[in-house]
């Protein structure tokens, strides 16, 4: 039986292991323990091979550490891994509530099993953190200035507080099947810090989600710093009203355990990717189609860059991740303010009507009141549909001027309508003044 090790105060120095060239801490299957208060510092790598590293204390591995025994965070003490090198996790790491902070250039988090973290700290602003596989933190995920790279794995942040996240300039950067996982469990907006190193410049383009039920939930984001084109969701394939899908990048966002609204922030930095007026998701048709928004933008007030962002109010998940900023062009109709049945216009002005050549819009109802309040017309009701050709190809309602086949005075007449825009399904409600002449 290997017999326990248990530190105070230790300088370790380096340690030749056979024919090995570099030198390094290597534990066997004995039990290390670095009791609470203890400071621990090897010069150079660790490897616990097949023993227990238990770290209640403060522990600094100038090199990498590599774990295939089992490795804890101390029990119920806050012990603290400083590594300079990768972090490697081949068998069972048990965080507690420990923290592990990466402070080298450039750093791996790999392994053949998934690391649990309670606290991932990443130091050294401007290094890369680069995730080879899945990674989880309980607690806090602290990216300060550094890039997480979660490349084509998942980023789980389990604490669902807003705070959990902590940055000063860092991101993270995801590719493929990469995603940023945020659990949430309040009505309070939480951040998605996603972002791109474009070549030694940083595309900072984060994303909120500010929950409308304090429920146990998730959402998932990755920021796709490449033309939607490129990736299956050509930028020209879009409903007729949409006039531009930014072909700078895109961001995949989805919804998990819940189905209640949120409403989702995009930011951008109008300097670099111009102006937007909306943002679309790729629908199943499949087609750029607008979420009809018509977005709110304001101020960033985090940091200043970028300086604009883009919100959808009470945006809902449904299934189809990619989503982008667009321009588009309202859908515009009008109704006429005077008609005159017996009018030499037999054709266009001879009933009121909407003006719609287009087929973009389908009225639902109409209605029309006299003076004292009273309906000479409600289209559900009377009917009296007609192909006008200002009103497009389809049936649409028409007043005569009468009611129950009498002409009506001279005058104003005020109207309702219930419009459904074709392309969204968004029905407007409208109203407005109209003279009948005879």
């Amino acid at each position: 039986m290997k017999s326990g090790v248990f530190f105070t105060a230790l300088t370790i120095g380096l340690l030749s292991i056979g024919q090995l060239q570099a030198q390094l801490l290597y534990n066997d299957g004995a039990q290390i323990v670095v009791t609470p208060g203890a400071t621990v510092y090897v010069e150079g790598p660790a490897e616990n091979a097949g023993g227990l590293f238990s770290n209640a204390g403060y522990t600094t591995i100038n090199g990498y550490f590599r774990n295939g025994g089992t490795a804890t965070g101390g029990g119920t003490s806050t012990g603290v891994y400083y590594v300079t090198g990768d972090w490697e996790n081949n068998n069972v790491f048990t965080a507690d509530q420990s923290e592990v902070s990466l402070i080298g250039a450039a750093q791996n988090i790999t392994g053949t099993q998934p690391t649990t973290f309670y606290n991932l700290t990443l130091n050294t602003p401007g290094s890369v953190k680069t995730q080879t596989l899945d990674a989880t933190v309980l607690n806090i995920d602290s990216i300060n200035g550094c890039e997480s790279a979660t490349t084509d794995y998942k980023l789980y942040i389990l604490n669902t507080d807003t705070g959990a996240i902590v940055r000063s300039n860092g991101f993270v950067s995801s590719t493929g099947a990469g995603r940023l996982f945020r659990s949430t469990k309040s009505t309070n907006t939480y951040l998605f810090p996603t972002g791109w190193n474009n070549s030694g410049t940083i595309v900072y383009r984060p994303v909120e989600f500010s929950p409308s039920v304090p429920d146990s939930q998730a959402f998932s984001v990755r920021f796709a710093y490449e033309n939607p084109t490129s990736d299956g969701y050509d930028t020209a394939t879009k409903q007729s009203i949409i006039t531009t899908v930014n072909g700078q990048y895109y961001h995949l966002l989805k919804q998990y355990n819940n189905t209640a609204p949120a409403a989702l922030s995009i930011y951008y930095d109008p300097a670099a990717d111009g102006n937007w007026n909306s943002m679309a998701r790729w629908q199943v048709v499949p087609q750029w189609q607008n979420l009809d928004s018509a977005g709110t933008v304001s101020p960033y007030a985090s940091n200043g860059t970028p300086p604009m962002r883009m919100t959808k109010s009470d945006w809902t998940d449904n299934g189809n991740e990619p989503h982008a900023l667009i321009n588009w062009q309202e859908v515009t109709f009008v109704f006429p303010n005077v008609f005159a049945p017996s009018g030499n216009d037999q054709v266009n002005n001879n009933t009121f009507h909407i003006i719609n050549e287009n087929d973009l819009v389908t009225v639902q109802e109409l209605r029309v009141f006299d003076r004292w309040g009273e309906i000479v017309y409600d289209g559900n009701r009377d009917g009296d549909m007609r192909v006008i050709p200002t009103g497009g190809t389809a049936p649409t309602y028409c007043w005569d001027g009468k009611y129950h086949g009498k002409p009506q005075p001279m005058g104003n007449y005020r109207y309702t309508a219930s419009v459904k825009v074709n392309e969204s399904g968004v029905v407007k409600l409208v109203s407005g003044n109209v003279a009948l002449l005879w």
